[in-house]
């Protein structure tokens, strides 16, 4: 995606190129926002921000290394991500009781149309590849 000069070293080149793709990342979220603040969506910035990488990496074809070298230590440790929401539930334990059918049958359909996307995405990602 970025590439630094050849005169530099392979570890400056590397943190070059991470911060590069970071920036990349970073930059989206906020275009996302900022779309979403101008237009006045009702969607979170950062899924926008997501949409359009995702619309960048298809038309690349497929995920450039230097993101792939930033973005594999986050998604090893994308469990920390989910940390907020679980404090949520604790705090609004009661109301959450109060509406538990509702927010089972949510959690569920989003569960599974979850899942069902990132089959479908999967699939379509790994037909054109050969073993």
């Amino acid at each position: 995606m970025f590439k630094c000069s050849n005169k530099a070293g392979p570890g400056a080149r590397r943190t070059v190129g991470w911060l590069a793709v970071a920036l990349v990342l970073a930059g989206l979220q906020w275009l996302g926002d900022t779309l979403v603040a101008f237009m006045g969506w009702p969607l979170p910035g950062s899924l926008v921000g997501l949409l359009m990488l995702l619309g960048a990496l298809a038309l690349k074809g497929g995920v450039p290394q230097s993101l792939e070298d930033v973005t594999s230590p986050l998604l090893q440790h994308l469990m920390l991500f989910l940390i907020p929401s679980v404090a949520a539930v604790v705090l609004y334990g009661g109301l959450l009781s109060e509406h538990a059918v509702v927010f089972v049958l949510a959690a569920t359909l989003v569960t599974a149309f979850t899942i069902a996307v990132t089959g479908w995405t999967l699939h379509r990602l790994m037909r054109d590849r050969r073993p």
